[in-house]
This record gives C-alpha cells, structure tokens and sequence, in this order.
C-alpha cells in the first residue's frame, strides 16, 4: 500500500515508484491492473509510473503479454546492494550449509513484522520447498523471524501487538501468544529456532540468529526442508550447524544492523 497519501508531490511519486518496485521483485512478472490492485494505485497512476520506470530500465515490458518484469538497472542496483552490505560474502557460508545439509538456505532479515528472504541457496534434491528472494512471511510463523524475536531489542514490543491468539497461517501455526513466547525462551536458550509446518504445510524449518557486536539480531539465517526428511532427530543434528552458520555469517557481514530496514 502507498504509505503516504499526504506526502509532497516529489516523495510521494518516489513512495509510489518503490511500492511498484517493491511488489514487482515480489511477483515474476505483472500486468498493469494487477500492479494497480497489489500496490493500491489506481490502474492510470500504475501505469505512469511502469512507463516512467520502464524508460530509467528498472522495468522490462514483455511486448507480447504487455506484462512487467524488474529490469537491467534493477538488477545492477541489486548486486551493488549486496557487495556494500556483505551478502556477496556471506553466500560462501549458506553454500556450504547446504551443501553439506542437502537442503536449502536462506538469509532472511527483519522488515517491521515480517521477516523477507535476502538471498537463498536453493537445493538441489527433486523434492524441494521453492522460493524467491524477496519473499515475506509473519515473524511468529518462521524459524527466521523467532530467531530474530529470541535475540531481539524489540521483541516485547513485538509481543505486546500480537493478539492473544494467533491467526493461522500454515497447518502448525502455534496457537497463542503465550506458546510463542515459550518457543522464544527456547530458541534463547538452544541458539537456534524451528517451524514445523507453521508456515508452509509439508515444510520444516532451523533458524538461527545472526547477531550484531551487541548481541542483537539483525538477520537469521534458515535451513528448509520437506517434512518427510526433517525429523526431529534431524532437526536437532542440524540446529547446531545453522547456528555456525550464522556465527560465519556474522563475522563477514560489515554491519549486520543495516540488513534491518525498521523494528
């Protein structure tokens, strides 16, 4: 949704330009009505700015469909992004995890209430859990986000705005406010944080934090698997290996806080 309806005209046409950038790095390819409905724009306003982004290359337009993609200039700001923050590094570490793990790798980082995919090692079984960087999901529903919550600054905030009973969103989904907060106290006190289910039905996950000089965790990075292969012995045996992995991680992440956009 556009953030701010009262905003300047400059800073809200920028507002509006990223809202359009941001959905698109969410979806493979839009069309300019399906850009109007998710962004909230209306169908003429999403199609100015498209147009406008399609001249600077930061969109595509396929002249069949009519659809738009991110394009070039995206993709350029995308991999200078990663080398300033350190992510370039980091996929060294998420390699081997998943390499050694079989399964796939995230690194996902904090954005408000959810937790969004920064990059991703995808594994190489047939039998896979599919998914794309710039993916969000609800902080109480991930191995990402109780990572984060377990070793947060903000997690009683957090708590505080959660309803008293949590709404569902995979099979798992825990079932209260006072269960996540258990959970939470767990991962604490293991070092790292599973989702069984809650998110994704038929996917288990280990997260683990990725802490900054303070302690804080800015990011986390998250084993996924099929449930058929993720056990609990399982699970148990790679809860350690993540949490390495996030130790690694941390060390070659510059300055782990600027992964967080806001609390």
């Amino acid at each position: 949704m556009v953030k701010s309806a009262n905003a300047p005209t400059g800073t809200q046409a920028i507002e509006r330009a990223l809202t359009v950038l941001g959905v698109l790095a969410e979806h493979a390819e839009l069309s300019t009505g399906e850009l109007a409905e998710r962004t909230g724009l209306t169908a003429g306003t999403a199609s100015r700015i498209a147009k406008a982004l399609l001249v600077e290359g930061m969109v595509l337009r396929d002249p069949d469909t009519e659809r738009y993609h991110l394009g070039p200039r995206a993709v350029v700001l995308g991999r200078a992004a990663e080398r300033v923050l350190g992510i370039d590094k980091a996929m060294q570490p998420l390699h081997r995890l998943a390499e050694s793990s079989h399964e796939s790798v995230n690194l996902a980082a904090r954005d408000g209430v959810e937790s969004v995919v920064l990059a991703r090692v995808q594994s190489t079984l047939p039998l896979r859990f599919v998914q794309h960087v710039g993916a969000r999901f609800p902080l109480y529903s991930t191995a990402s986000g109780k990572a984060m919550l377990a070793f947060g600054d903000s997690t009683t905030d957090y708590l505080a705005g959660l309803p008293g009973r949590l709404p569902p969103v995979g099979p798992g989904t825990l079932a209260t406010r006072a269960q996540l907060e258990r959970q939470l106290e767990q991962t604490h006190e293991r070092g790292y944080s599973i989702d069984i289910e809650e998110n994704v039905e038929g996917v288990r996950c280990v997260g683990a934090p990725v802490l900054d000089g303070d302690g804080i965790a800015r990011a986390a990075v998250v084993l996924q698997a099929p449930s058929v292969r993720m056990h609990k012995d399982r699970i148990e045996e790679l809860g350690p290996a993540v949490a390495a992995t996030a130790r690694e991680v941390s060390r070659v992440i510059p300055d782990a806080s600027v992964l967080r956009s806001q609390d």
